[in-house]
C-alpha cells in the first residue's frame, strides 16, 4: 500500500548515564533524515540543561514541547502526535503511574506512528517506575541500555544511585538532577535503602 507505514512503540530503558536520551535523539534524527515530521516532548519537571530542548549529558539537543505531568500533557502528546510521523518522549517515568500515557502512545503506534520513549528503568531505591513498566509491557521493541559503574568502574551498571559527596542518600522518589546527585552502579556496588 502506498503511504502505509507500520507503527511501532520503542522504549529505551536504563539507568542514568546509559545514553537513553542520546539514543532517543539519534532515532528521531534518523526519522528527520528520512523526510518524516517529528515531535519531541519533555516533562516540565526536567529543567536540567534547557527549558525548551531535550539535551543529553554530552550536549546534543533537539527542540521539544514542554508538557505538564497531567492528563492535559498526555492529551497534548496525542493531539500533536497525530499530526506527525514520529514522536519522542524523554524522561517518561516522571508521568504518574495513574497516567493514561502508556495507553495513548500505544494508540498512536496503532495509527501508524513511530513512538520512541526514554525511561529510567528504576528509581534511586532500585524500584521500578510504574509508568515505565507499563510502557515496556506495551512496547514492540525495548532497547535496554547500561552504563559503567561509577564506583568500581569494572561492571555494567543497571542501577541509578543517589549520592551527595560520594555518600549514598535516600529520600523522595522524584528528584531531578545530574552528575551532582546521581551515579550509575552495578548490582554489587548499588546500596539499597
Amino acid at each position: 500500500m502506498e503511504g502505509y507505514r507500520k507503527g511501532k512503540l520503542v522504549v529505551i530503558s536504563g539507568p542514568m548515564f546509559s545514553g537513553k536520551t542520546s539514543r532517543l535523539i539519534e532515532l528521531l534524527e534518523r526519522e528527520m533524515i528520512a523526510g518524516r515530521k517529528i515531535e519531541l516532548f519533555k516533562p516540565e519537571i526536567d529543567k536540567r540543561y534547557s527549558q525548551a530542548e531535550v539535551v543529553t549529558h554530552k550536549g546534543a539537543k533537539l527542540p521539544a514541547r514542554v508538557l505538564p505531568l497531567s492528563e492535559e500533557g498526555v492529551s497534548k502528546i496525542f493531539e500533536y502526535g497525530k499530526a506527525v510521523d514520529a514522536i519522542g518522549i524523554d524522561e517518561a517515568q516522571f508521568w504518574p503511574s495513574t497516567s493514561k500515557l502508556p495507553e495513548r502512545v500505544d494508540e498512536l503506534a496503532f495509527t501508524g506512528k513511530m513512538v520512541y520513549v526514554s525511561v529510567l528503568n528504576r528509581d534511586h531505591a532500585g524500584l521500578p517506575f510504574g509508568v515505565a513498566m507499563e510502557l515496556m509491557a506495551r512496547a514492540d521493541h525495548i532497547q535496554s541500555l547500561n552504563a559503567v559503574c561509577a564506583k568500581c568502574g569494572g561492571d555494567d551498571a543497571y542501577f541509578t544511585q543517589r549520592v551527595i559527596a560520594g555518600k549514598e542518600v535516600f529520600g523522595e522518589r522524584v528528584k531531578v538532577g545530574g552528575k551532582e546527585l546521581y551515579e550509575p552502579r552495578c548490582r554489587r556496588c548499588f546500596v539499597k535503602p
